[in-house]
């Protein structure tokens, strides 16, 4: 980016910052006249009005190491796809939006790594951010050859010694070419080796009722949370930065970090429980 694209994008963040919040009424109102009626006035103005969120999603990431543009494009793709999708189903288009905007953005940033990992999805993604971090930190508060550090990292995140290794031990490993001859006689590649990814329609059919089941199902559990839960379901388990956004919820509701926490773990079991009678899992509770 040079100096003057530099400026102008600095420009553009900088109204984005100022752009005064759509009401919870506003909203509503022009969802429905989206949903109900695909009024194309009312889809650009929920989308100008929840570019800031893309902003501010993207400050949060900024631990990821990818250019914040970058980073605000693949949110505005998200930001897109939220509106495409969303329905009037009892929760706010920003919630919904929020999750499709740090989806896009995490895939951006977990390609920007230039690593292959066996982790695909959300959850995988979202791991493998959160070990790259705690890594780091452990290994300034111990050393970088602390005996004890994958047992520390395991009990942290509540998964085996193996499992630490393993990841960890991707996020020091460059990609090899796929393209790359196997052998001495190099007649074949390793991507010769590898199954076809695209899934056939049965199991396009699965994951489809998969996908409504858990929305339906979620959707449920949202009707009867109050303020509280739902602000610690979209405002925390969402979040990146879970330590400063316990203290800002705690701010808020006037709480102890642990009495919300304490909340936050009877949430974790809700939406468990919910989601078990149908075999489910919900990736994004971490």
């Amino acid at each position: 980016m040079t100096h003057t694209e530099s400026s102008a994008f600095e420009r553009h963040c900088a109204r984005l910052q100022r752009q005064p919040a759509l009401s919870e009424t506003d909203e509503l109102v022009l969802a429905e006249r989206w949903v109900n009626g695909r009024d194309r006035e009312a889809g650009d103005r929920l989308v100008e009005a929840h570019l800031p969120l893309v902003l501010h999603l993207a400050k949060r990431l900024r631990g990821y190491a990818v250019p914040r543009d970058e980073l605000m494009a693949e949110g505005n793709v998200g930001l897109l796809r939220a509106l495409e999708k969303f329905e009037l189903r009892g929760v706010r288009f920003k919630t919904y939006a929020t999750y499709w905007i740090r989806a896009h953005m995490l895939a951006c940033a977990q390609r920007q790594t230039s690593i292959v990992t066996a982790a695909t999805g959300a959850m995988g993604a979202k791991f493998f951010f959160k070990l790259r971090s705690a890594r780091a930190k452990a290994e300034a508060q111990f050393g970088t050859g602390y005996e004890g550090l994958n047992a520390y990292l395991a009990t942290q995140f509540g998964v085996t010694e193996e499992v630490i290794r393993v990841h960890s031990a991707r996020l020091s490993t460059s990609d090899s070419s796929l393209d790359a001859p196997l052998g001495e006689d190099g007649d074949f590649s390793a991507l010769d080796l590898l199954a076809c990814a695209k899934a056939g329609p049965e199991e396009r059919m699965g994951m489809k009722e998969r996908e409504v089941l858990v929305h339906e199902t979620v959707q449920r559990v949202w009707q009867g949370l109050d303020a509280r839960e739902r602000a610690l379901l979209t405002d925390r388990l969402m979040a990146d930065d879970d330590d400063l956004t316990l203290s800002e919820l705690g701010k808020r509701f006037k709480l102890s970090r642990e009495r919300l926490r304490q909340i936050e773990q009877r949430l974790k079991e809700r939406f468990r429980r919910a989601l078990s009678g149908h075999d489910l899992e919900l990736a994004s509770m971490h």
